[in-house]
Parts: structure tokens; C-alpha cells; sequence
């Protein structure tokens, strides 16, 4: 069985703030010279304006972001929220990330190891609360990282899963988990 925690970052790739991702190029990875200056040269000084039936605005600084559609776009965002994946590692065993999509999740066997439970059938109370504590440890955490590095997690499109084959999920006692 396994609790799943779908989180979707809120414009992800626009939000890398460029001075950040250069020292964490610099001093995360050891990325320096040349391939640095590359790098800066991509992502620094660089303008956009907007095209209204051909009149144009103003240039603007662009101070956040990568370039969309680009090859490096995701290999630096990666870079970017590679710390992120040390903390999760503090609280989970299991976590995926592709790009700006990160799955958390906890998986245990739903056997009823719990004397009090095992009348019912159910899934001990005690598992679901610790295995939701800690998702929920994990989660505040990321939150508490995302913010601080100008990012943050959209509500509304994180996703809870219990995934499970129909004799595990009718363990779970569905009116303990909120």
C-alpha cells in the first residue's frame, strides 16, 4: 500500500531567481570559468517587451527564470532545487522528481500487527497517523524551502492517492485520514 503526495510547483521555471542558481552552480557544484561564464551569459542581461499589433513596450529586465523550451531550462532547474531533494530525504525513503513535478511517498504493508485492530480487520490507527505525520513533517518542510528559494507549491493542484489492491484499501479506516 502507499500514500502518494503529488505536489506541482507554481510556475516553477519562471521563478528562478538567477543570482541564486549561479551560486549554487558555483559553490553546490563546483561549476566554474568558462561554463560559468556561459551560464551567466544565458541567463544575465537579458530583456523582453511585449508586441501589441506592432507596437512595443519597453524593455524589461528579466531577473527570473529560464528560457522555456529550452535544453537547459530543466537541467538547471534540477540544479536549482537539488537541495530540496536532501531534506525530502530526511523524512522519506522514496521520492521522484521530473523537472517541476515531485512525488512523495510512503509505502507499507497494511497487515494488522496491532492487537486491538485485528477484530476489526482494519489497518491500526496508530500506522496511518505516524505514516500522515510524517508526509505531513516532509511537506512543511519543502514548503519552509520552497518559499525561502522563491518558490512555492500550487494547493489546489497537489494531489493525495492511497494506493492499494481493494483488500489493502479496505483496511484503511477512511473516516481517521483527513
Amino acid at each position: 500500500m502507499c500514500f502518494l503526495v503529488l505536489l506541482d510547483l507554481s510556475s516553477a521555471f519562471d521563478a528562478i531567481d538567477h543570482k541564486t542558481i549561479i551560486d549554487v552552480l558555483e559553490y553546490q557544484f563546483g561549476v566554474t570559468d568558462r561554463a560559468l561564464e556561459w551560464i551567466k551569459s544565458y541567463l544575465l542581461n537579458r530583456k523582453q517587451r511585449v508586441d501589441l499589433d506592432n507596437n512595443f513596450s519597453e524593455d524589461c529586465d528579466v531577473k527570473y527564470g529560464v528560457p522555456q523550451g529550452s535544453c537547459l531550462g530543466p537541467i538547471l532547474f534540477l540544479l536549482y532545487v537539488s537541495q530540496l531533494y536532501d531534506i525530502i530525504d530526511r523524512h522519506l525513503p522514496s521520492a521522484h522528481g521530473y523537472a517541476d513535478d515531485t512525488q512523495l511517498y510512503v509505502s507499507f504493508r497494511p497487515d494488522c500487527e496491532d492487537n486491538s485492530e485485528s477484530h476489526t480487520g482494519r489497518l491500526p490507527y496508530w500506522k496511518i497517523v505516524l505514516f500522515l505525520a510524517i508526509l505531513e513533517d516532509c511537506i512543511s518542510d519543502v514548503r519552509t524551502w520552497l518559499l525561502s528559494h522563491k518558490l512555492m507549491f500550487t494547493d489546489s493542484k497537489t494531489e493525495f492517492l492511497v494506493i492499494g489492491a481493494s483488500q489493502q484499501l479496505l483496511k484503511i479506516n477512511i473516516e481517521s485520514v483527513n
